[in-house]
This record gives C-alpha cells, structure tokens and sequence, in this order.
C-alpha cells in the first residue's frame, strides 16, 4: 500500500512536471488583440488624437479614426459611431502585396500584429518604395495603409507596439473614456479581451476570403461588414464616406446607408 501510493506521489510530480514545461514551451507567446465595443463608443476621437500624437501622424491622414451616420426619421434617430483600424489580418493581403511587389516591407509578428520593416526600404528607389506601397494599399479593403507625406512611406496602425513591448496597451485604448477598446491577448483565457469575446456575439471586418482572421473584434456592429465593393481602392478614407453613400456597414451592394424608407427599431 505504501509503495503503491509512493507510485502515485511520484506518476502525479511528474505529470506535474511536465505541466510546466509545456506551459513554458507552448503558451510563451501572446496572441494580442484587440475588441472594439461600439455599444460604449461616443464618437468623441479622443483615440484619433492620442494615437496621432502618440506616433507623430501628419495631418489629412490616420492609423485610427472615428466614421459616423445617423439612421432613422425624426424624431427616431440615432447617430451610431464607427471605429476602424488596421485589422492585423491573420492572412493580410498587404504583407503578400509587399512581397510580390516589392522586398517585402510588411511582415507579421509572431504574437500577431502586421508592422512594416523601414530597414528593408532604405536602399529602395522613391520609385521602387512607391510601388511596393501602392501596391499594399490597392490590397487593402479597409485602406488601412496609407503614405505618410512627411517620409513618403508606407504607414499604418502598429497597436503602438513600442508600447505594448513595454507592457502598456496602445494609446487609443489608454485614453478611451468610454472604455469602447479594450486590448490584450486574446489566446489567455483569463484575459479581458478572450472574455468579451467569449460572452458576446463580435464580427470582425474582413471577409474570410481576403484576408480571414482578424485581430480587431467588434461588438455591436450593425448590419455585418463594410461594402467592400462601395470602397474606391488606392486613398486615404474620408471620414464622411458615410454621409457620401460611399461606405456602408452593409455587406450587400444593395444598401449603401440610410434612406427615407430604412426602417426603424423604434425599441417597443
């Protein structure tokens, strides 16, 4: 009896063990991303203006910006707020743009945010960074990638990665005051973004064929997607491609925004 529960003593230190190791080996690596609650956004641009200033971003351009139209008839209406930023794509068509056209500038790193390697251009022609760039944001449906004209180079959202190296969240989350961004890895189950994401229906915003998963999860998103095939490719977004009709949250070609006739969930 003794020895057999000495067995058992020594088996479980083992499996113990092992435990560890695979922890250590296997789930190192965090999975960041990021869950947009539009239910809680108030349309202020505090993050617009935390992110530009945070990561220097010219005026007329932007990693990060706050869309926004108003649906119903008076006196039911609501104006709802849309948030956008790059998706991180876990498929991003912008890195096999990059790459087919170019060195190869846009990459991914291994806990999932899309960067861009400005090492990789530094010996590249105006020319060639042109065409690279171009090339990457004709791939994007959500013209997430745009020119900085201060550089002349490729920009887009990094989720402030030099702060998140430092264990900080990126800067358009620190200064929501409605707490509609929330950011974190989404791989630990016991992360705030792996519950919000658990507990509530969320919709990512591109298509499973141009790009798949996502590292942007929305909560509250109306109607599904944007009309992607409404998107001019190759600008930079206005943000009132909403009131143009030129945008949609819609995923169809049919509906391109509010008209007299949308009806109306009047909430009775």
């Amino acid at each position: 009896g003794q020895a057999s529960r000495l067995s058992d003593r020594c088996r479980h230190g083992l499996n113990r063990a092992y435990r560890i190791i695979l922890t250590k080996e296997v789930n190192i690596m965090p999975r960041w991303g990021m869950v947009i609650d539009l239910r809680r956004c108030i349309g202020c641009n505090a993050c617009t203006v935390a992110c530009k200033a945070e990561n220097e971003v010219p005026l007329g351009v932007w990693r990060t910006h706050v869309r926004h139209y108003e649906k119903g008839r008076y006196p039911y209406v609501k104006r709802h707020f849309f948030p956008i930023l790059c998706d991180h794509c876990e498929e991003a068509p912008c890195i096999e743009a990059s790459e087919n056209n170019g060195v190869g500038s846009f990459y991914k790193t291994d806990d999932g945010i899309v960067l861009i390697d400005y090492k990789k251009l530094e010996k590249r022609t105006p020319s060639q960074i042109k065409t690279e760039a171009k090339a990457a944001i004709e791939s994007c449906p959500l013209e997430a990638v745009f020119i900085n004209p201060l550089t002349n180079l490729p920009d887009k959202c990094t989720f402030c990665s030099h702060r998140v190296e430092k264990g900080l969240v990126p800067a358009c989350v620190q200064t929501c005051i409605g707490r509609a961004r929330v950011f974190g890895d989404v791989s630990d189950r016991k992360s705030v973004v792996a519950k919000l994401i658990a507990s509530n229906p969320t919709r990512t915003l591109m298509p499973e064929d141009d790009g798949g998963g996502s590292g942007v999860y929305y909560i509250g998103l109306e109607a599904g997607h944007i009309d992607y095939d409404a998107l001019k490719g190759g600008r930079q977004i206005d943000p009132k491609d909403f009131d143009n009709d030129i945008i949609s949250q819609s995923t169809g070609p049919v509906f391109k925004g509010w008209t007299p006739n949308t009806p109306v969930n009047h909430g009775k």
